[in-house]
């Protein structure tokens, strides 16, 4: 560690999540996030997360860094918040958990109460469930509580690789419940993802993924991602002892999936052709196309339907039709609808309920993990309602009452370009700036905090999330911020406000050293004036 950069005792996770407030959902203004389509592809959909951390340690994943152990809410504590957004009027949750069902029995026992509760509720996991646990009982009872669309993992079908990335599927077991939800669920959006360009991997190996993946018929989408190297990590040390340099691997977190990074050690012809022949005799497949659609439309529109296929397809794509010319297909050749409509939400978004002391700490929140529509590496607008910083600020405003006044914003959804975030700046006049931001998007960070310092140097800033809490000396020394929250942030972020309240900071004043080290959970730079 930087002989500037301190960094305090470690903050143990929390082991009760029960003790944490259902989100004030009236801290996002959802009417805006509700114009768009987020990542299970669906509209009017609102998101819960009912675990924290995996207890798995897959060498690819920064997971275990941001929260080591995997913990999870009760049973009833989900139901609760699930009727809490049942009688706003929400009929679509996903659920973003990075393993839900880890504990099979309790699992079970939410769709159960689900079912028994009779709401009338569709519920979608872009991730969030480990296929090889699943059983044929829980796939039919997670079915009959309206799951519509699962999003699951097969990253190799090697089991070597399995074995290296320590991921370790049951890999025949994943293939039976594959093959049993497309058997008996057809209209169920049924997803699975698969990694290219581990280090080591073989032809061989890459070959019998897509096999693996060609002999199910049909799968509803596929996701074949390069491998995205993060800091730190086991795969990292991997890819560093079989030659790939340190700064490919910075250049590789930053680039699209769809670009084949310089850490692949493959010959960049192999892997464009592995990627194109997958797309054009599988997911371009007449056969499976004129199967699947038809099913797909029965579950979603074709606008939520279009958004799917536009993240798969490096082709332009307008409209449902230029999906099957791409096939050689005509509308007139499948049993499409002409026209669909969902079932639109009528959401009672509920009022700001938080009203703060005239002179509360201004705290400004935002989370920049999404490109402004003018920047040419905004290619997919998925786009999620910030729930950590809602999770963050619903605890603060609990802990710390009407002393504090937050307000949480997201690049593109509340600003489209760094002069409307300075007029957000402007008008709200913070005591302190958090920015919670991902490892792909670390350039666009560091570019929010010029845009921020050009603006107002005094302004203390914080930084939060995955990509921070990985690298949390690099973020430190590169950009003109004062501290990183590692790891969960309530009880960090809640403890830092608390003592600038304590010690009447505003107006650009910030935390001392002294202040900083009683905080667990944080690094910070040396605040003293001789390490100017």
């Amino acid at each position: 560690m930087n002989e500037h950069i301190f960094r305090t005792e470690r903050r143990e996770q929390i082991k009760n999540l029960d003790i944490l407030a259902i989100l004030d959902r009236s801290l996002i203004d959802y009417e805006r996030y509700h114009n768009y389509i987020g990542q299970a592809g669906i509209k009017y959909a609102m998101s819960i997360q009912a675990t924290r951390g995996c207890p798995y340690r897959c060498f690819y994943c920064d997971v275990q860094k941001l929260t080591p152990f995997h913990k999870r809410r009760s049973v009833d504590h989900i139901l609760s918040e699930v009727q809490y957004l049942y009688h706003m009027g929400v009929r679509k949750i996903e659920i973003i958990d990075d393993a839900f069902n880890v504990n099979l029995k309790e699992f079970m026992a939410f769709f159960r109460k689900i079912i028994d509760s009779k709401l009338d509720i569709s519920f979608y996991f872009q991730s969030g469930l480990r296929g090889d646990l699943l059983t044929f009982e829980a796939i039919d009872l997670m079915f009959e509580a309206g799951v519509k669309s699962i999003n699951l993992a097969l990253e190799s079908a090697s089991p070597r690789l399995q074995k290296l990335m320590r991921k370790n599927l049951n890999l025949n077991k994943l293939k039976k419940n594959l093959q049993y939800i497309i058997e008996k669920y057809p209209t169920v959006i049924l997803g699975l993802n698969a990694i290219h360009g581990f280090p080591t991997e073989t032809e061989e190996e890459a070959t019998a993924t897509i096999q693996f993946i060609k002999d199910l018929k049909w799968l509803h989408f596929v996701q074949l991602h390069n491998l995205r190297i993060f800091p730190g990590s086991l795969a990292e040390t991997i890819a560093l002892q079989n030659g790939v340099t340190k700064q490919q691997i910075e250049e590789s977190i930053t680039i699209p999936y769809n670009m084949i990074p310089t850490t692949i050690h493959f010959d960049p012809e192999f892997s464009r052709k592995l990627r194109l022949n997958f797309i054009k005799n599988y997911l371009l497949n007449k056969e499976r196309l004129s199967y699947i659609i038809p099913k797909q439309l029965e579950t979603c529109d074709e606008e939520e339907l279009l958004f799917k296929y536009k993240s798969i397809f490096p082709s332009k794509i307008n409209i449902l039709d230029d999906i099957l010319r791409l096939a050689k297909l005509k509308r007139e050749d499948i049993d499409i609808p002409m026209k669909y409509h969902s079932e639109l939400s009528k959401i009672n978004y509920p009022y700001i309920k938080h009203v703060p002391d005239k002179d509360a700490l201004h705290v400004l929140l935002i989370d920049a993990s999404q490109y402004f529509s003018s920047s040419h590496l905004a290619e997919l607008r998925i786009t999620e309602p910030p729930l950590g910083l809602t999770a963050l600020l619903t605890y603060a405003n609990r802990e710390l009452g009407t002393k504090i006044n937050g307000k949480i914003i997201k690049s593109f959804v509340d600003y489209d370009s760094f002069d409307e975030l300075i007029c957000i700046i402007s008008e709200f006049q913070p005591d302190l700036i958090g920015i919670r931001t991902l490892s792909f998007f670390k350039h666009f960070f560091a570019d929010t905090v010029k845009a921020i310092k050009e603006y107002n140097n005094n302004v203390p800033i914080i930084a939060g999330g995955p990509h921070p809490t990985v690298d949390c000396e690099n973020v430190l020394l590169e950009n003109d911020i004062q501290a990183v929250v590692i790891g969960e942030g309530e009880l960090s972020i809640t403890e830092i406000l608390s003592e600038m309240i304590h010690n009447n900071l505003r107006g650009g004043a910030f935390l001392s050293n002294e202040q900083l080290y009683r905080i667990k959970g944080i690094a910070y730079k040396d605040q003293s004036n001789d390490c100017e």
